[in-house]
């Protein structure tokens, strides 16, 4: 790859092999659905796997000696499960002509990138970055799992204002991509979606998932804050 790892190449690189689109009249890059739907598959496995059966993994898709290699390695390079998940999936949707270095490197830039949010733009957007400094913000909040190409997730934005109004007035609303936000999902041990976790006083006191209906929202809603 002429010019390697530079960020120019390494985007033409992930645009040729159609993992991203590039919008010509706003620059703005996004992954393309079917990329997405792939990549999916690889986050369910790898993102809440045990870390013995991370580092077995890393060990042998890398050809290293032994899972405390890899581990000693992904501490190293700061390799988190998102990027090993997306290499993959690379790794199986691109040509074989890039080396293992070149893939890593579109693996870390495709990571930072993807469609566009799964969360309502009537919930305030949040992330690994943000989540905390939202829920100590607020006495009560809750924060809304979504995801892509999830078909429970739709049907319950068809019926988002009823959601919302299934909790308290004073209890503000926060929505993260469950793909994109692996660290909150693990803080509350979420691994489907649509999920609505209910924090009072900076603690998650309620875990609701699955398709469910605003009713039983508003009242798992009234048991948690005695509304």
């Amino acid at each position: 790859m002429a010019d390697t790892l530079s960020p120019e190449t390494l985007l033409d690189a992930l645009r040729d092999e159609g993992v991203v689109r590039i919008d010509a009249e706003t620059d703005t890059v996004n992954t393309i659905e079917e990329f997405e739907a792939d990549r999916e598959v690889y986050y369910d496995t790898y993102v809440p796997m045990p870390d013995d059966e991370f580092h077995e993994s890393v060990a042998d898709v890398f050809g290293l000696d032994s899972a405390a290699e890899a581990a000693d390695r992904v501490a190293e390079l700061d390799i988190s499960r998102e990027e090993f998940a997306t290499f993959l999936t690379l790794r199986s949707n691109v040509d074989g002509s890039y080396t293992t270095l070149e893939l890593t490197a579109m693996a870390q830039m495709a990571t930072e990138l993807g469609p566009e949010t799964p969360v309502p733009d009537a919930v305030e957007h949040l992330d690994d970055e943000s989540y905390e400094a939202f829920i100590d913000g607020h006495e009560r909040c809750v924060v809304t799992v979504w995801k892509l190409f999830c078909d429970p997730c739709e049907a319950m934005k068809a019926e988002l204002d009823e959601v919302l109004a299934a909790f308290p007035d004073d209890a503000a609303v926060g929505g993260v991509a469950g793909e994109r936000s692996p660290d909150f999902c693990r803080s509350v041990g979420v691994n489907a979606a649509p999920a609505f976790v209910l924090f009072e006083d900076g603690e998650a006191v309620d875990v609701i998932t699955g398709r469910t209906d605003p009713s039983a929202l508003a009242e798992r809603a009234a048991d948690v804050y005695g509304d």
